[in-house]
C-alpha cells in the first residue's frame, strides 16, 4: 500500500487529548436531531438532520448519526456530514479541541475517536489534516494517515512558541 503514516506522541501538544474532563464520561449523552429511527433488535438508533450530540464537554454535530447498543449501554456512535464536527474540552487548563471529518466514529468503551476523509485536528493552535486520524485518548497516541494518492499528504502546523528572546 502506498499509505503515509506519521505517528505523534506526547511532544507535539497532544499530550492534553488524554486527559479528559472526569465529568464527561459521567454525564448523560443528550440528542437533538429532526428524525429519529429506532432498532431495538439490531441495538441501533439512527438520527438524521441537523444532529447535535452533548456530553458534558463534549458536542458533536453531523447531518446523521448512528447510535450502537449493547446490552442497553452505548458502545459506538458513528457520526456523518460534509464534514461532522467534533469539540472538546480535555481539561480546565488547555482549551477546546476542535476535530472534524466526513465520518466520525466514537468507541465510547475504549476511549477512542477515529476522523476519516478530510480530517483534521486542532487543539492551542496546532494543526493536523490528513485522510484519516485515530487518536487514543488512554494510550495518548495520534496516528495520522494519508490518503492513497502519493499528491495527498499528512500536514501538521505547529505555532512558534511564546518564549522570549535571551537578546
Amino acid at each position: 500500500m502506498h499509505y503515509k503514516t506519521i505517528l505523534l506522541l506526547i511532544g507535539f501538544g497532544w499530550c492534553s487529548l488524554s486527559t479528559a474532563l472526569p465529568s464527561d464520561r459521567q454525564q448523560p449523552i443528550k440528542i437533538e436531531s429532526d428524525r429519529a429511527t429506532q432498532d431495538d433488535k439490531k441495538g441501533t438508533t439512527i438520527y438524521e438532520g441537523s444532529v447535535v450530540i452533548r456530553q458534558g464537554t463534549i458536542k458533536i454535530n453531523a447531518d446523521k448519526v448512528t447510535v450502537f447498543s449493547e446490552s442497553d449501554k452505548v458502545d459506538k456512535i458513528v457520526c456523518t456530514g460534509k464534514p461532522a464536527h467534533y469539540q472538546q474540552r480535555p481539561n480546565l487548563e488547555d482549551g477546546l479541541v476542535f476535530a472534524s471529518g466526513n465520518t466520525i466514529e466514537y468507541y465510547l468503551a475504549s476511549d477512542k475517536i477515529a476522523l476519516l476523509k478530510n480530517a483534521s485536528l486542532e487543539q492551542n493552535g496546532t494543526t493536523i489534516t490528513g485522510d484519516k486520524i485515530n487518536y487514543d485518548l488512554k494510550a495518548e497516541v495520534v496516528k495520522a494517515t494519508a490518503g492513497s494518492n502519493n499528491q495527498e499528504r499528512i500536514q501538521m502546523v505547529i505555532p512558534p512558541s511564546n518564549q522570549k528572546d535571551s537578546d
